[in-house]
């Protein structure tokens, strides 16, 4: 074996055992700027390759030994010896040869014996061929190290044929070997999580139908308990017509980067300790409801904490970590209704969040007045009141709240936020455990409030209610024939208060059960008043609020009522509201029922403002069908038809009840409603309220047989 100089320049190696055809080989190949060595044997190539790789390789494959069939199979068993290129030389007529050489690895032939320029234009044109093989290699190579790294993989679909191609990247991702899977659209499919899939077929279909493309994440299948996210990205390819012929694109394993996404998303908008919005999501969110427009009836609230950092000092950083998160759950089971915490955006308006160290903040929606929000506050600092326990100490925390409301404190998330924290301080500077809004009229309008509520609860305790008696008459006789007991409040230092004003406190507070039972007792008394003194029995209408139809067994308990004052339910009849009624159909027909059994009469209060349904209207056992003043006050002979009012009135006569108008206060009206055949009515144009004394004379009328006396004698003799 021969050896050249300039290892810069390509090395060919020449195998035969023809000294001379060596030879010429050798001045045509270095002519041509090439790197030569030759070998005469078979052995002697296997020796030179397995140190020294040459960039070509020329066979002869008749050669005593080891033949060039050999030396090209052991070549090709070599680590760096798959992808030289092999040119073998061989006779004319050697088709055989030629072929099993094929088989064997070689990459091309040459007809022996050749032209030397003809040799040297062959090796110099395989040594570009496996150049460029070479580079393709190389960029295959790092392209699927990249997708690896980058967890990519490439597809194309054939929506004509349904032949979809997967690269091994992609069927990595999707968790198949490859070559087990079939080439079809359905077989990706039906690696995709169950319910993601459609959306997933939806969007590829539709990628064709409109060329617009698929850019989108969906879950695959979980496999060993993992969920997996990848984005699909696809584009369509079209033919020379513009139609759509086949989509081609990439997946792409997400799950680490949504993951990571998700991760600093959490930490840039969420509490690490309590997982509550921070002040930046909380800003955010407010703003994006006050620009909805429906924040208009909210409030925010800044929750100032007494004494946290005190509590750390005493007690330990981990201690002041756990007593944040109760102080957190505490919150949260106050406004279990109405917040969101760690909530995908837009879900609900209402939210609780932690501003800093020792604050929180909180913003409610649709409130149904502002005043409402002293009610939140006020539970708030209830439930921080009760004692915390931190190791084996029991702690009692101290609360201010600060209240702005969105509009009148502020148009901006941030301002009204700050409002907030300036009447949080303003809290705490007038002692602890407080809550004050921002607004001077609210907090007046508050305080009132809150002196109503005690008052309220002081006169339920110390009996400081009146009732008033208020007639029904006769529309055609003109003679009385019941009255409705209406509550009134003799406060000790403003008077007589109107209901308008405590109703609605008492409601809210859940002082209605005992004011109603207090009127049902008090009318059962004062009946039996009136029978023992001789007086003709009569009906008395008795308003039931809401919250008595939630208590159970209220047939028995309002009956016990009646009899242990020695009334009849006979003569008492329960007014009870169109809303009330329809909260619960069905129940509301069997407690109905149980009343009606008890002998109670039973009416609809201020009929036509809710909202009945006739079928159920026909079930109740209703008794009167009382019409709201709403409909009445507009009613003039000669003006304009009531058709609201004329069709209740046809309506309970159809269904045989008892009408009876309320809030009647002229002569036009009380003719329009005799004119329509309703029953009954009541109002100022007879009488107002009265105390029960003043309703004796009526009574004793209709014990007598004096007759029928005129409306205006009654309503002189009531004035007197």
């Amino acid at each position: 074996m021969t050896s050249s100089i300039q290892p810069s320049l390509p090395l060919a190696l020449i195998v035969d055992d023809d000294a001379t055809f060596r030879m010429l080989s050798r001045m045509s190949l270095e002519q041509g700027d090439l790197r030569v060595e030759d070998a005469s044997s078979g052995e002697a190539a296997v020796a030179f390759v397995s140190s020294t790789m040459p960039d070509i390789i020329i066979l002869d494959l008749q050669m005593p030994g080891m033949n060039g069939f050999a030396v090209c199979e052991h070549i090709r068993r070599l680590p760096h010896g798959t992808f030289v290129p092999i040119l073998i030389m061989t006779g004319l007529d050697d088709v055989d040869s030629i072929a099993q050489a094929y088989e064997r690895g070689a990459t091309d032939f040459i007809v022996k014996p050749c032209h030397g320029l003809m040799l040297s234009q062959r090796v110099r044109y395989m040594l570009r061929a496996s150049h460029t093989m070479g580079a393709l290699r190389t960029s295959e190579s790092q392209l699927a190290q990249a997708q690896r790294i980058a967890r990519l993989g490439g597809w194309e679909w054939d929506p004509a044929n349904d032949r979809m191609d997967l690269s091994e990247a992609a069927c990595r991702i999707l968790g198949a070997q490859p070559g087990t899977i079939d080439s079809t659209h359905s077989t990706y499919l039906a690696c995709v999580h169950d319910e993601d899939r459609e959306l997933v077929s939806q969007a590829l279909h539709r990628t064709i139908a409109d060329g617009t493309g698929v850019d989108m994440d969906h879950r695959l299948i979980p496999r060993d308990g993992v969920n997996r996210v990848v984005h699909l990205l696809g584009e369509v390819m079209t033919d020379s017509s513009a139609q759509a012929r086949r989509l081609i694109g990439t997946v792409q394993d997400v799950t680490d980067a949504r993951a990571a996404e998700m991760k600093i998303y959490f930490m840039a908008n969420y509490d690490s300790l309590t997982h509550l919005p921070n002040r930046t999501l909380f800003l955010h969110r407010v703003g994006q409801v006050l620009t909805s427009g429906t924040g208009s009836r909210g409030a925010v609230f800044v929750i100032s904490l007494d004494r946290y950092h005190r509590i750390c000092d005493l007690h330990g950083a981990q201690s002041g970590d756990d007593f944040i998160r109760e102080v957190a759950t505490r919150l949260q089971q106050v406004l279990a209704a109405n917040i969101t915490v760690a909530h995908p955006p837009g879900a609900d308006p209402s939210i609780l969040a932690r501003l800093n160290d020792g604050q929180f903040t909180l913003f409610l929606a649709n409130l149904a007045v502002p005043e409402d929000a002293a009610r939140v506050a006020q539970n708030c600092l209830e439930a921080l009141r009760i004692p915390f326990q931190i190791k084996s100490a029991s702690v009692v925390l101290s609360a201010n709240i600060g209240i702005a409301i969105p509009g009148s404190d502020g148009t901006e998330a941030e301002q009204i936020l700050r409002n907030a924290g300036t009447a949080a301080q303003s809290a705490a500077r007038n002692g602890s455990n407080g809550y004050q809004f921002y607004s001077h009229t609210m907090n007046v309008s508050i305080a009132a409030r809150v002196n109503l509520e005690q008052d309220l609860r002081t006169a339920v305790s110390e009996n400081q209610f009146i009732l008033h008696y208020q007639p029904q008459v006769d529309i055609l006789s003109e003679k009385v024939i019941g009255f409705e007991a209406l509550i009134r409040w003799q406060h000790p230092t403003r008077g007589l208060i109107s209901p308008a004003e405590f109703i609605p406190v008492a409601e809210e507070e859940e002082l209605m059960i005992q004011m109603g039972e207090w009127v049902i007792k008090s009318v059962a008394q004062q009946q039996r008043i009136w029978h023992k003194n001789g007086l003709a029995p009569t009906t008395v209408a008795i308003n039931l609020s809401g919250l008595h139809f939630r208590q159970p067994n209220l047939a028995s308990r309002v009956k016990s009522l009646v009899y242990t004052e020695g009334g009849n339910p006979q003569d008492i009849e329960l007014e009870l509201t169109e809303s009330v009624l329809m909260r619960d159909a069905a129940s509301t027909t069997t407690l109905l029922q149980e009343l009606k059994a008890s002998g109670f009469r039973l009416a609809i209060d201020d009929f036509g403002t809710g909202y009945s349904s006739l079928a159920y209207l026909e079930q109740f056992p209703i008794d009167t069908l009382k019409i709201d003043q709403a409909f009445i006050k507009d009613l003039k002979l000669g003006k304009e038809d009531s058709p609201i009012t004329r069709a209740i009135v046809g309506m309970g006569r159809a269904l045989k009840l008892h009408i009876v108008a309320e809030g009647v206060e002229t002569h036009d009206q009380l003719a329009y409603l005799r004119l329509q055949g309703c029953d009954a009515y009541q109002g100022y144009l007879f009488s107002k309220p009265v105390p029960a004394q003043q309703l004796q004379y009526l009574l004793r009328d209709r014990f007598s047989d004096e007759g029928s006396r005129t409306r205006d004698r009654s309503r002189t003799r009531l004035a007197s």
